[in-house]
Order: C-alpha cells, then structure tokens, then sequence
C-alpha cells in the first residue's frame, strides 16, 4: 500500500489505529502495533522516523525486492474495508479476513499453485475454513478480484468429486461497480 504513497506512510498510532479499524484509546493495542514496527524494521522491511507521535514509515530496498512484500493498490483495501457495509453481497465476513485471503492468493508463491483448497488456505493463514470459503465466495462472486474454477478427479469409478479450485487472483478489479 506505501507504493501508492511514495513508499511512505506518515501519521500517529491513531491514525494507524483509525485506518485498521480497532480501538485506538487501548494501550494493548498501541503497544502490539509499535511491537509490529519495531519487529519489520529489526527484520529490515521497514524503516521507521519517530517525531514526537507521528510516525514516518518507508519500505525498504530489502522489502521491495522480496516476496514476502506483497504490492497491493490502497484502493483494494478501501474495497476490502466497505464491503462489509455492501448491499447484496454473497457472503458476511470481517474486512480484515477478506483482505488476508486476498492476499494470501496474491502471493505469488500461492498465485501458482494448481489447486487450493479452502482448508490449505485455513491452516496457512491460521483461519477458520468458514471464514475462508465466505472470503472466496466475496472475492469471486461480488468483488471479482480472483477467478476459482473447481477442479474434480473420479472417484471409485463411479462419480467425480471435487479435490479443489484453481484460484487466479487479477490484477485489476473487473467490476464498474461504485466502491466507496
């Protein structure tokens, strides 16, 4: 997302707290966000300025050229955030769980895998299976982010069942439909 701003974020853990959705009066929470930080910059993903309370976050060179970075647009956030507010919409799931498993299949590792399924999602990304396949059925059917297509083998002889999906994450989001 800090490639839509420069590589840079700047703001105070309010603000961090505001965009993430959760309470910014817990000093829990505060502390597991500067825990977050401080954990990406010793890792050498992030570099950090503190001035007074405003942070100033910038990716690295390191960060960029690796693939545990995933490039994703902050508009796909803002998606992932509003969704849960949609009118219509095919399944009910947290915004914050639907933009993991999205980018769980952004990743490029996963991107390539010929077959997933909801309980190899579950298990990498520590998630209920259910939380996953309401994530899947979002990203497919309303936002149009990644295209499953169900992959079946015979069984006994006698009737195909289904072993997983080919999942095709997009890069772009098909749909003309008024996100915010």
């Amino acid at each position: 997302m800090l490639a839509d701003s420069h590589l840079a974020y700047r703001g105070t853990l309010s603000n961090m707290c505001d965009f993430l959705g959760v309470r910014n009066d817990n000093s829990r929470t505060n502390t597991k966000i500067r825990d977050a930080i401080d954990a990406l910059e010793k890792d050498g993903l992030l570099k950090k300025i503190i001035d007074g309370r405003t942070y100033t976050l910038t990716l690295s060179k390191k960060a960029e050229k690796q693939r545990r970075v995933i490039r994703i647009q902050k508009m796909w956030v803002e998606i992932a955030k509003n969704y849960p507010s949609w009118e219509n919409k095919s399944a009910s799931i947290s915004w914050e769980n639907l933009l993991r498993v999205w980018l769980y299949f952004l990743d490029e590792k996963n991107a390539r895998k010929p077959i997933v399924t909801n309980q190899e999602v579950a298990s990498e990304i520590n998630m209920k299976v259910g939380t996953v396949k309401n994530a899947r059925s979002a990203l497919t059917r309303d936002i149009h982010a990644i295209i499953s297509q169900k992959r079946y083998e015979k069984h006994n002889g006698d009737y195909y069942r289904c072993i997983g999906a080919q999942v095709t994450p997009l890069a772009w989001i098909e749909n003309s439909r008024d996100f915010s």
